[in-house]
């Protein structure tokens, strides 16, 4: 059964929580982003090379194998996921497991409250400051750009890849919540950032959805917060490298805020930070 979630929104850190929610717990069955468009392909070929710490898909060899191509049948693209009825099916099959089942999507924003109600387990969401999170996608890119020589085409695909992610995820929250009109990336993404955050933030009520700053996970108590909401085990902390986390210089950051103002999300902005007990 699905016992724990940790949702986030991408380059939150949820890789990290993950990996301690594994050391922390080992006896549960760990699912590394289940709605991942590609996600059988990357249990099947890529593993964990991508992110370099021990595998990050080996839970899905722990399920037994009908359950495992009864999720392939029913998976679906989940790149705009608005409506919980669209990936039930696919979630009943995991719930059916008789085992404890955490798993770490990074496209629930929408239905988190419908993840506690329906399998009566508990959400976290996890966020991150905007300027921060836009550049850990830099940083990804800019660690393995060392490599483009030897992997061009997986340099250049992830990249596109990034990009093109994140323009279907703004058109389809400009045409369905008719988001404010952005002309150029940063923006769009500022808009994508915004509401799925803001969205997944007003579903928290602290006793089935807890809405979560990376931040405070690197200097504040959210580790110990997250353990006593979700009756869970988060061990490994030392893999946290705060240098990796603070990323943006204070122009950017303005930058940011500028746009932010221009776009007209400061509202939904400082309630996003209010939820999640930031400034």
């Amino acid at each position: 059964m699905i016992k724990f979630v940790l949702n986030a929104f991408p380059r939150t850190g949820s890789t990290i929580l993950y990996y301690m929610m594994k050391k922390g717990n080992p006896n549960a069955i760990h699912l590394y982003e289940p709605l991942h468009d590609k996600l059988f392909l990357l249990i099947k070929e890529e593993g964990s090379a991508f992110h370099k710490v021990e595998s990050l898909w080996d839970g899905y060899q722990k399920l037994p194998k009908k359950t495992l191509l009864e999720m392939q049948m029913k998976h679906r693209d989940c790149t705009n996921l608005f409506c919980f009825a669209d990936i039930e099916p696919y979630l009943d099959v995991i719930h059916a497991v008789d085992a404890e089942i955490m798993m770490q999507p990074n496209r629930m924003h929408f239905i988190l409250k419908d993840m506690a109600q329906k399998y009566g387990c508990k959400v976290v969401h996890l966020c991150r400051k905007p300027a921060d999170c836009f550049l850990g996608f830099a940083e990804i890119f800019a660690m393995y750009g060392k490599d483009l020589t030897n992997n061009c085409s997986w340099w250049i695909e992830n990249i596109y890849g990034f990009v093109y992610f994140f323009e279907k995820q703004y058109e389809a929250i400009a045409q369905k919540f008719h988001a404010p009109r952005a002309d150029n990336f940063l923006d769009k993404w500022l808009v994508v950032w915004t509401y799925q955050n803001y969205y997944a933030a007003v579903q928290a009520d602290n006793e089935n959805v807890m809405f979560v700053f990376f931040e405070d996970v690197v200097d504040g108590d959210a580790i110990k917060r997250i353990e006593e909401f979700a009756g869970i085990k988060l061990g490994g902390a030392e893999i946290i490298d705060k240098k990796r986390v603070y990323l943006s210089d204070d122009k950017f950051k303005a930058e940011i805020d500028k746009r932010i103002d221009a776009l007209g999300l400061r509202e939904m902005v400082e309630e996003i930070y209010e939820i999640g007990g930031v400034k």
